[in-house]
């Protein structure tokens, strides 16, 4: 989720110029979209036209199906955009069909809902606590205690169900746990662990297990790197691992161990708590992306194989995204490139922009983030200096 977010406590406004109407076109190199208020407005619009439905986000290429997730990235990005009817149309639906609180007595949320009904009420973890944090910025930003109560009790669902220790190390599971037998790995997604998340986490409950979590990121993600960086491909990390009772790195069985769909929100969240909280952990990680992305992008970009050299090409938005996240925080010279790429991605759709495919939810979902960090850029990284209201997103930060 949610990447490069908010200041301090006052709330700012945004107010965003309207260019003239172009005839619908696919962009061109001439053509590229270069303002991010213009990208973010219009980017975003599509959005709320293509996969809202009265508080549900659809999936059109799913059979207009909904999973947690996308509820938590548009109610976060609803905040971002300072669109309170949006984010409450989204709670209200999301706490009504999804809630487990009836069902199972939790704060989590039922994972996916179909054809009229939650078809599974298991929990996604990083859905739940990206649902916390938008709720915690909502709080923040529109002063509702309302939103603070259900963050809270959703976060000591998480710490009572989606959390286990290993080894005496706290980790972040991808669904509520159960007791594990002697010899069975533990699944494992390091895309769900967001240290900016659980920093925020431990200022609005005091509870030492976010901390915990957050030093456990990196312990991952330091292996996997190292593991990775001695293959010829670079360093980058796998959708799924799991661990061993002594807490050692295995692969998950039935999962490739491949940089792809998932593992490439890992620079997203990474980055997020680099520009958030100066975490120098962060920086060495995005550094060790950044050499990766250096070698590939020279070419093309592909989805990594974090074991022999088997890559796809792939060219997406939501790959440049992560790409362009990683590289700005290292101050590669490629970063413009890869900015470039991604608004090569960006489609016009009469007043609307979207990213590669007007139907596909989750690169639409993401891709934009590198614009909200841009707009923002300057107070992110200096957070001592106030925010233009009549020119930035709406922010707001940190302490309780």
């Amino acid at each position: 989720m949610e990447f490069f977010i908010l200041t301090k406590n006052e709330n700012f406004f945004f107010r965003f110029l309207f260019l003239a109407v172009l005839p619908f076109l696919l962009i061109s190199c001439s053509t590229v979209p270069q303002n991010s208020e213009e990208i973010s407005l219009r980017s975003w619009s599509h959005f709320k036209h293509t996969f809202l439905r009265s508080g549900r986000v659809i999936r059109p290429t799913n059979n207009n199906d909904t999973v947690s997730e996308g509820e938590a990235y548009v109610m976060l990005r609803a905040v971002l955009m300072n669109d309170r009817k949006t984010f409450n149309e989204c709670l209200a639906w999301t706490e009504a069909v999804l809630s487990r609180k009836k069902s199972h007595g939790d704060r989590l949320l039922a994972w996916h809902f179909e054809n009229g009904q939650v078809s599974d009420t298991a929990a996604a973890s990083d859905a739940d606590i990206d649902y916390a944090f938008s709720l915690i910025l909502a709080y923040r930003t529109w002063h509702d205690k309302q939103y603070l109560q259900i963050a809270r009790e959703v976060l000591k669902s998480v710490l009572d169900h989606e959390t286990a220790v290993i080894n005496g190390r706290l980790y972040f599971l991808p669904w509520p746990g159960r007791k594990n037998g002697t010899d069975e790995l533990v699944a494992l997604n390091p895309s769900y662990y967001a240290p900016s998340h659980f920093k925020l986490f431990y200022e609005v409950s005091a509870d030492n297990r976010w901390i915990q979590l957050s030093d456990t990121t990196y312990d991952l993600l330091g292996q996997l790197l190292v593991s990775s960086g001695k293959s010829k491909e670079g360093g980058l990390v796998p959708d799924w691992i799991a661990v061993d009772k002594q807490g050692k790195i295995r692969t998950l069985p039935g999962k490739p161990f491949v940089y792809g769909w998932d593992a490439v929100r890992v620079p997203l969240r990474i980055a997020a708590d680099y520009y958030l909280y100066d975490d120098q952990r962060a920086l060495s990680i995005l550094r060790w992306f950044s050499g990766s992305f250096e070698k590939e992008f020279r070419s093309n970009f592909s989805i990594y194989s974090c074991k022999d050299s088997t890559k796809r090409s792939y060219e997406n938005a939501l790959f440049y995204s992560a790409a362009y996240a990683a590289t700005e925080a290292a101050g590669s010279s490629i970063a413009p490139d890869i900015l470039r790429r991604l608004r090569q991605c960006i489609r016009r759709n009469g007043n609307s922009f979207y990213y590669n495919s007007p139907d596909d939810y989750y690169i639409n979902s993401l891709s934009w983030l590198p614009e909200y960090y841009l707009i923002n850029k300057t107070t992110i990284k200096d957070k001592s200096r106030p925010l233009d209201s009549e020119k930035k997103l709406s922010f707001q930060w940190m302490h309780l």
